[in-house]
């Protein structure tokens, strides 16, 4: 099974070209963000759902992380 970590989950994300332009400490927020989703979601975290909760995980994280 694929190691679910935050920077792999990104690059495979819809977001893969937008999350490299981000400053360096926003994209740090970011990974922690989505580091605790899946501590929170690890039950959904399997083989199955890998590519479904990259795009998740990655919407959800950076909706909390982005100003508004």
């Amino acid at each position: 099974m694929k190691k679910y970590t935050p920077e792999q989950l990104a690059a495979i994300s819809r977001y893969q070209n937008y999350i490299p332009t981000l400053p360096p400490e926003i994209r740090q927020e970011l990974y922690a963000r989505m580091g605790e989703l899946i501590e929170e979601e690890k039950a959904y975290c399997d083989k199955g759902n890998y590519k479904h909760m990259a795009q998740i995980l990655t919407s959800v994280a950076l909706y909390d992380v982005l100003p508004r």
